[in-house]
Order: structure tokens, then sequence, then C-alpha cells
């Protein structure tokens, strides 16, 4: 059957034009066109070609064919010993159906593998960093791996040439830039002595290298310890405050320009909340706010920035009532920060799904694609599993 089918895709090769092909190709999933290189060397190059796989990353974007993945650091017990480690899950659409990512057999083999501090996601590719000693000397790592090829690219280490404070801490932003049609890593590293002068480096996936990013002397903004960045409009979001205020503020870093810049909130929502996260929720800024989390009345309410930039447009979308399921919630694009069971909320049927993950904390959810990225990168290496 396979040769079959072999045959009449080599035929299709002859016989149909050039763009028609790729019309048909881009359409197809990840998975048969990793089946089709095999077919003629003529596939192979086009399908591992730059500019296809840019043609079908853009085709999936723009259909909405996105699953979710949800990732984050799971408690075990082990011989009398609680141990963790990092995990990672792929959902459907529905939210319904969902089965476990296997990490690369040279993920483990990583000395600080269990010491991933979480996992950004964006077009296809997943960013995971960690920290790593090098000659007595704590330094971070940062991984490029798309699961769907089974590809992965360590970035150039240490990644801006210096260690990583002791007393401080490190921001990640990671996102695409249309214009140049690259892929950019960024890392905020703060230290507590000089908390306002942050070192900023800019990794490129087209060039292989880490750039300086000029934070400027005014510009004085925090962004908060370990908050993850919600990516939309081009730039990656975090929540921050000015040195001399404590209102809340959305601190950017817009990935074509590469200037950081602030968007206010209103005034109830840079105020009011004790909790509040970043997240994307169908393609909209939003942020979550648990304004009470007393026992016996957990509540939260969802915010969607309806009008990109205008601080107006914040609008009240939801309220939900979380008594049900401890307090938190996981739905759309959104996320608990500390919870011992996983529950999906499902704002349509305004019904709590809970699938059984227990254990696992400091949750990051993402909207999905598969793609065809690092199949062209020199650099990348195949993933690694191991066999029993």
């Amino acid at each position: 059957m396979e040769r079959k089918r072999g045959k009449s895709i080599r035929e299709m090769s002859h016989q149909l034009p050039h763009d028609l092909q790729i019309e048909i190709l881009v359409r197809l999933p990840v998975k048969s066109l990793l089946r089709f290189q095999c077919v003629s060397k003529s596939f192979k190059s086009l399908i591992s070609s730059a500019g296809f796989i840019s043609t079908h990353t853009n085709h999936h974007e723009s259909t909405n064919n996105y699953a979710h993945l949800i990732s984050g650091r799971f408690n075990r017990s082990e011989n009398d010993e609680e141990k963790e480690e990092f995990r990672c899950f792929q959902f459907d659409d529905s939210f319904r159906e969902f089965h476990k990512l296997e990490f690369p057999s040279q993920f483990h083999s990583y000395k600080c593998f269990d010491s991933f501090v979480n996992a950004l996601e964006c077009r296809g590719l997943i960013l995971f960093f960690y920290p790593f000693l090098l000659e007595g000397d704590c330094f971070e790592c940062l991984t490029l791996w798309n699961p769907a090829v089974r590809m992965n690219l360590t970035l150039p280490t240490p990644c801006n040439g210096v260690r990583v404070p002791v007393r401080g801490y490190s921001v990640h932003g990671f996102g695409f830039d249309p214009n140049t049609d690259d892929y950019k890593v960024l890392r905020i590293m703060y230290e507590y002595d000089d908390i306002f002068s942050p070192r900023v480096k800019l990794f490129k996936l087209s060039t292989g290298a880490w750039e300086t990013v000029r934070f400027l002397d005014d510009f004085h903004y925090l962004i908060a310890t370990w908050d993850f960045q919600a990516f939309v409009n081009g730039a990656s979001h975090w929540l921050g405050r000015h040195s001399s205020k404590k209102e809340l503020v959305v601190v950017l870093f817009h990935m074509f320009d590469e200037e950081f810049r602030v968007m206010k909130l209103p005034d109830v929502l840079a105020t009011r909340y004790v909790t509040s996260s970043l997240e994307v929720s169908g393609g909209l800024l939003s942020l979550m706010c648990y304004g009470d989390v007393r026992p016996g009345n957990e509540s939260c309410c969802i915010w969607l920035m309806k009008d990109y930039g205008v601080i107006e447009s914040w609008t009240k979308q939801y309220i939900l009532d979380l008594r049900d399921c401890g307090g938190l919630a996981c739905f759309m694009n959104i996320h608990p920060r500390d919870s011992e069971e996983l529950f999906m909320y499902d704002l349509k049927t305004n019904r709590i799904i809970n699938h059984g993950i227990r254990n696992m904390y400091r949750l990051s959810m993402n909207a999905y694609i598969e793609s065809l990225v690092l199949l062209n990168q020199v650099n990348a290496m195949p993933d690694q599993y191991e066999t029993f």
C-alpha cells in the first residue's frame, strides 16, 4: 500500500505544476509531509526549504488549526522522597482529548532537566530555559524544541556571557517577527543591586547569535518575578511596575522594532486585584484577576482588551465562581499558578472539566500549531528516545 502511495505521489510531482503542488502540500499535516520527504529528492528539497516551511506555518496559523499545550512542574514520590519533573501535555481544540509529550532522551541527560523553569510556545516551537553549572558558576541554558518534526536546537551558551546573578532573576520572551520571517528569544537579567538597569540580550534564529538590546536609562519599569509572557500583536507582554509607583502596567517588547514600551491599565485593574496574570484569549490580550481567594468565596474575572492598545477597550468579559475547583481554573489560554489538580472551565457550557491530572503547579498554557520549523536548521539535532 505504501509503495503504491509513494508511486502516485511521484507521478503527481511530474504531472502537476509546481505552484499547484505547493497549494496541495501546504494543507497537509506535518506527519504526512515528513513521510513525503522520503518519496523523492525533489519533494525533500521542497518540504525542507525555508519558503515552504514559512508558507506551511502561515497557512495553518491563518486557518486557526490550533491545539493547546499545558506545561508545568510535577511532584512525584520516589523511594519515600519528593521529586519534581517538568511535564507537557498537548490538548485538542475541544480540550477533551490529550496526550503527554515525551521529551527527547538527551533532555534527560541534562543535569538540570528537572529544573526547567517554564516553556514558551510560538508557531510550533517550544522554548525551554533552565540553569546549569559550569566550572562552579551558574549559567542559564535555552533550548528550542519542535515536537512535530522531532528536532531541537540548543542556543549558544552561556547565552549572554555572564553568570546568572545569585541575587537576581531573569525574564524571557519568545516570539515571531513576520517582517523578517524570524524567531526571536529575549532574555532580561535583573540584579537586585541595580534592579532598574537590567542586561538584555536578543537571540535571532536567522543569525544564530545573541545581540545586545538597549534598556533606556529612564525606562524605570520592573517586570514581575517569574511572570509568563503573553505574545500577541507581534510583541511579548508582561505585568510590571514603575520604580516609584505601585500600580500595575503592561510592559511589552515588540519583536519588529526591538524596543520596550508600556501600556497602562484602567485603575480598576491596576490597583484592585491581589493576583493577576496576562494571557492571550481568542487572539486578544486578556487579564485574569483573582479578586477574592478567601475559602468559600473564590472567584476571578477575565478582562479582554478588545481594541489592542486602547485602554478604554478593556472589558470585563467573564466572572467565574471557582469554588468547585479549589479556587483556580485553567481555560482558553489562561493558567493557574499553584494547583494540585488541573481543571478546565468551559466558557461555552459553564462546566468544569477534570482530566485527572494531579500534582502539577506553575502551569503555563499556550495555543499550539504543528510546524516544520527547525527542519532546515543546520545546527538542529534530531531527537533521541530511549528504547526498552
